[in-house]
């Protein structure tokens, strides 16, 4: 991540998904609690991640990614796509409404076929790491 704005995207995007089932699972709390440090240095207490995942339940995340997601790097449009995926991927189930969200925050950032493969298969990778 590289600039504030994707840094953004990327913790609202794991927000959305940690929302997309209706359940808050503690891993996924404690994912995003670690990713949103590692990128603002700045600690998130639970209650600030229980905010953002309410809020971002919501909205329309995904409709709102689609239209910034020109302005996003290739780089930084893998980062949000990889945090979705690890953030469904914290409570070691997923359901068919988070597999929905991830296929529509794919689309929304028009990353489809060989290059959102190989950012799932990188992810899932790190994950059993």
């Amino acid at each position: 991540m590289t600039t504030k704005f994707e840094a953004d995207w990327l913790l609202k995007t794991m927000a959305a998904m940690a929302a997309a089932d209706h359940r808050l699972d503690a891993r996924a709390v404690t994912l995003i609690q670690r990713v949103y440090e590692d990128l603002t240095g700045e600690p998130v207490d639970v209650s600030g991640v229980v905010s953002a995942v309410q809020a971002y339940a919501r909205k329309d995340v995904l409709e709102e990614l689609s239209k910034v997601a020109g302005s996003l790097t290739t780089e930084a449009k893998a980062a949000i796509l990889r945090g979705a995926y690890e953030t469904i991927l914290a409570n070691s189930y997923v359901s068919q409404a988070e597999r929905d969200t991830l296929d529509g925050v794919a689309s929304a950032l028009q990353l489809l076929g060989d290059v959102m493969d190989a950012v799932l298969a990188q992810a899932k990778k790190t994950q059993l790491s």
